[in-house]
């Protein structure tokens, strides 16, 4: 089993089958990430059990994902489409450890950012080792740390910038308020804009 007890104090404690900068729900090769804060505990919650591999395979079948994903076919069909694909889209979440309420009890203010704080180089090594293209940002406090971890170098919208890892590697990071609380109609705007981005990042690719 691996582990991580940095944030045992606040009642959380990450205990699995793969390392903390492994936990990427799809494939290794996806260019589109899609990153949460953290993982909720619930009745589906089936971690316990799953290894690398699982992950990798966990968003094949569309039909059978968690209802958390189904959000986003109401963002983009074409964003949908490409989850559990090769070089499509992977799901990860910035905070590692589950919990069955977000922030926990014992876990208040400036505290919550301790947390946050203790996982970021977590997300930081995934993206150096996996090589994403496109970021999508999944509520406020994702974009707002992802913004430090990736720090902008060029504004393309208000909403969308390109950054570059310490290793020059160049990603797109789209932000967005939390994909459950936004209607129908911000949704498919942003939706247009990831799809304008994902046509452009399709042209690069054949282009090289």
């Amino acid at each position: 089993m691996e582990n991580c007890s940095k944030c045992k104090d606040f009642g959380l404690e990450f205990n699995r089958n793969y390392k903390p900068v492994e936990f990427l729900e799809g494939k290794p090769s996806s260019e589109i990430w899609i990153i949460g804060l953290n993982p909720a505990e619930d009745e589906d919650w089936k971690d316990k059990g799953r290894d690398f591999q699982d992950l990798s395979n966990c968003l094949n079948d569309s039909t059978k994902i968690h209802p958390y994903f189904k959000g986003f076919k109401k963002v983009s069909p074409i964003l949908f489409e490409k989850f559990g694909k090769e070089n499509g889209v992977a799901h990860t979440d910035l905070i590692k450890c589950s919990s069955r309420r977000w922030p926990p009890v014992s876990c208040k203010g400036k505290k919550i950012n301790e947390v946050i704080n203790n996982c970021q180089d977590y997300l930081s090594t995934q993206i150096e080792i996996f090589k994403p293209k496109l970021i999508i940002c999944n509520g406020a406090p994702v974009s707002h740390k992802i913004k430090e971890i990736l720090k902008p170098k060029n504004w393309l919208t208000d909403t969308v910038y390109e950054s570059e890892t310490n290793k020059e590697q160049k990603v797109i990071v789209v932000l967005s308020g939390f994909i459950g609380r936004i209607d129908n109609f911000s949704k498919r705007r942003l939706g247009y804009e990831i799809e304008s981005i994902i046509s452009g990042l399709k042209k690069s690719t054949n282009a090289s």
